[in-house]
């Protein structure tokens, strides 16, 4: 659809003196394409005139009048398309946002799109007085960059291009006025803020103290791969209790796969293989990162043979382990007390954050219900023993199991850590020392801080010592953090943003652009 407009006014102003004329010399016309008009799209006829300067000393002899509310100078769209055109690009992108215009009746290229987004005028970054710095992956483990938010008005800054120390003093340094730096526990970020802002209070993160303390747990249990072994498999061969079981006549037991599955020879041989030709090498002198790169195994798996103590057996698999065994017990219960109504259990299970299908609670019920009496063995046989008490002896559901409330574990999972600590007393101890933590953050708790970093040291585990250790280099950082409110949560929030935005860019998005698209988001 095209419309035909025509200009108005007397004079026009010369873009060189800036003096008015209103000699006409000549008109030409415009074509500019503008938003489209009830689903078509609109194209105006723009009929403008030339005017002659008369000032003497003006270089500009002729001049085409400027029309500053409709279009710019030389511009192909109207001012109203092109604003347009950039919304859509910093919302979706180059490609969604162009197959988005073409729906929209806006003929326009990925490539033109984008163009335009890099054309946009940058916010100008304001006074900040409390910062929040976290990384964020260029491509996950290869490339990172450092995301800047400011904690009071909740927007993001700025983004730079890698995690160094030197970046983040650079940009610390033309902002004196910040007064509280929250950040992770990256020893880069430290370094930085240190140098680069000696003025502002350093907070650690709150969540990544207890994750460090949570993951130095992990690391220790994996030492203890033959007590996890061992008390798991006591817990399955200990019969489970004939009260909490279905006691009518005829029910048959559910059926489920055999307690422990037999490893396979060949892999286990391999795996040994494996595991004594990196100790050969650690031996010799040679570096984990060398060692990787001659067997073709990770650094991580490396560094798990090298620390483990002894060969690592893998976790016996849990027997008959799905979505409703957590609820196993209420089950049990129900049916004891004489309902016999799938459905109705299943809404029951629902509620209680069940979130497998009825068929799922039919199935399994089946195997409890009596079955016709075809022989004399159906009629007498015997009450069912019920399904085996099984847990996971990994070392990280073994972490979780350690650090969750005792009155949510089941009953084979407080065996099982009965066990675990019979087995190696130590084991209590790292517990110990990592709910003694959590009970510091928890309570904000200064001074028990300070006691629990002189008992991690004194306790003889190499991890805490180590996690120990870590938080008394960075001990004003840590002590701010019981005592500042400020965290890292609102930052996390908005490098999740961050990876929605790349990830519409699909192979546009360059350093540049993305950081174009983050801040103009807002």
């Amino acid at each position: 659809m095209q419309v035909q407009v025509e200009t108005s006014g007397r004079s026009s102003r010369c873009p060189r003196c800036g003096r008015r004329s209103r000699h006409v010399h000549s008109h030409y016309e415009r074509t500019l394409a503008d938003c489209p008009w009830t689903g078509q799209a609109l194209t105006l006829q723009v009929r403008v005139r030339r005017f002659r300067c008369r000032v003497r000393w003006c270089p500009q002899r002729v001049f085409s009048e400027r029309l500053p509310s409709l279009a710019r100078p030389w511009a192909r769209r109207t001012e109203r398309q092109r604003q347009s055109l950039q919304r859509h690009g910093v919302d979706l992108g180059g490609e969604a946002g162009a197959r988005h215009c073409q729906a929209e009746a806006l003929g326009v290229s990925a490539r033109t799109l984008l163009r335009l987004v890099r054309q946009v005028a940058l916010p100008e970054t304001p006074e900040v007085r409390i910062l929040g710095v976290d990384d964020w992956s260029k491509r996950r483990g290869q490339s990172y960059g450092t995301i800047l938010v400011n904690l009071e008005t909740h927007q993001v800054i700025d983004l730079l291009s890698d995690r160094t120390a030197e970046t983040l003093m650079a940009w610390l340094r033309r902002h004196p006025e910040i007064e509280l730096i929250s950040r992770d526990r990256a020893g880069a970020y430290a370094e930085g803020a240190r140098v680069g802002a000696p003025q502002a209070t350093q907070v650690a993160d709150r969540f990544h103290l207890l994750k460090n303390v949570s993951e130095a747990l992990e690391r220790y249990l994996l030492r203890q791969h033959r007590s996890l072994r061992q008390a798991a498999l006591e817990v399955q061969a200990t019969p489970a209790d004939p009260l909490a079981l279905p006691t009518e006549e005829g029910c048959l037991p559910p059926q489920g796969r055999p307690v422990e599955e037999p490893p396979a020879q060949a892999s286990r041989a391999r795996r040994l293989a494996r595991y004594e030709e990196v100790l050969t090498l650690h031996r010799q002198g040679t570096s984990a990162r060398a060692i990787a790169a001659a067997t073709g195994l990770s650094r991580a798996t490396v560094n798990k043979f090298i620390h483990a103590g002894g060969f690592p057996e893998r976790a016996p698999r849990a027997a008959g382990v799905t979505h409703l065994t957590p609820f196993l017990d209420y089950l049990r219960e129900r049916w004891a007390s004489g309902c016999r109504n799938a459905s109705l259990l299943w809404r029951e299970l629902r509620e209680r954050g069940f979130r497998g299908a009825l068929s799922a609670v039919t199935r399994y019920l089946r195997s409890w219900r009596p079955v016709p009496r075809r022989s004399h063995h159906a009629a007498t046989a015997a009450p069912s023993p019920g399904p085996a008490a099984s847990v996971r002896a990994s070392p990280r559901s073994t972490c979780w199991l350690l650090l969750a409330d005792p009155a949510r574990l089941t009953g084979a999972e407080q065996r099982y850590l009965t066990t675990l600590c019979r087995l190696s007393p130590q084991v209590a101890l790292a517990q110990a020392l990592a709910r003694e933590f959590h009970t510091v953050i928890r309570e904000r708790d200064v001074p028990g801080l300070y006691q629990w970093l002189h008992g991690a040291k004194l306790s003889g585990l190499a991890e805490f010592i180590g996690i120990a250790n870590g938080i008394w280099r960075d001990r004003p950082a840590v002590e701010a953090a019981l005592t500042h409110t400020e965290s890292q949560g609102q930052t996390e929030g908005f490098v999740n943003k961050l990876k929605c935005i790349k990830r519409t860019g699909y192979g546009r998005s360059g350093f540049d652009l993305l950081r174009r698209r983050v801040l103009l988001a807002g």
